[in-house]
């Protein structure tokens, strides 16, 4: 689905009577012998400033540009009422092993039904890999206000790229984070390092979810002749499935952050 399509928010009512709520409506464009026509992706307050997911992509290419090392667009989620842009750079946060290096990434986040406000946050990439992980106890969320003009957010992103800058140079450390990586790739995989891990620190995951990780972990570890696993691959290959999901939902960025951050507090 494209998400860049015109949008509008319309005013609804009901035989005459005004509602407080307003539509907002994507024009979804002429195919073949049928017209262009509007279709609403959901309902917003009076209040709600619908933001075009073009301007959201735009403000993350002006931070790209006037942050101190390069990014480049990894990913865009968009199923037709939320919106997520990452983008990925090569520049090294830390190394989990030798040759193991891990980079920092960015996110930014809209919606169109109301349910998640432009906003923006870092993340880590896996370097060998391209897994991007997600974190909400590493990484602070930064809310944008919703403004009428993308100029109107200059301070805003002013300070994203400090905090992007600052990261980059060293003045923040990862260092927990990155410690906590490494201590996974020293922790073995045993049964019972399994199970407490899957019902102590990850119990909210699906078991759906938990079993495509189990199997995607024991079957790489089969495959790679590997008789010593570690918490690391296991945060791979949870990572691995998650973030290159054909079909990705809202619901699978959680599981992401809520996946990282589960295995780092379990050695923490």
């Amino acid at each position: 689905m494209n998400p860049y399509l015109p949008i509008r928010k319309v005013p609804l009512d009901y035989n005459g009577i005004s509602s407080s709520a307003f539509a907002v409506q994507m024009q979804h464009p002429e195919t073949g012998e049928r017209l262009s026509e509007w279709k609403e992706t959901g309902v917003v307050g009076n209040s709600y400033m619908l933001l075009p997911n073009e301007e959201v992509k735009d403000a993350a290419h002006q931070v790209a540009e006037e942050c101190k090392i390069d990014f480049v667009p990894d990913k865009t989620f968009f199923n037709g009422r939320n919106y997520v842009y990452s983008m990925r750079s090569n520049h090294v946060a830390g190394e989990v092993k030798a040759g193991d290096d891990v980079a920092l990434g960015m996110q930014f986040w809209n919606s169109y039904d109301g349910s998640k406000a432009f906003g923006f946050a870092m993340m880590l990439y896996r370097l060998v890999c391209t897994n991007g992980m997600m974190s909400k106890d590493h990484f602070n969320t930064y809310r944008f206000k919703h403004e009428p003009k993308s100029e109107d957010w200059s301070d805003n992103l002013e300070q994203v790229v400090t905090n992007i800058n600052n990261l980059a140079s060293g003045t923040y450390q990862l260092d927990d984070f990155i410690n906590n990586l490494r201590l996974l790739y020293k922790t073995a995989i045993t049964m019972d390092v399994l199970g407490d891990i899957r019902h102590n620190h990850l119990q909210e995951i699906p078991v759906s979810i938990w079993g495509q990780i189990v199997d995607r972990f024991t079957r790489t570890s089969m495959e790679n002749h590997t008789l010593y696993c570690n918490g690391w691959d296991l945060l791979n290959a949870s990572t691995d499935l998650l973030w290159h999901k054909e079909n990705p939902t809202v619901t699978t960025y959680g599981q992401n952050a809520a996946i990282v951050d589960g295995l780092c507090r379990a050695v923490a």
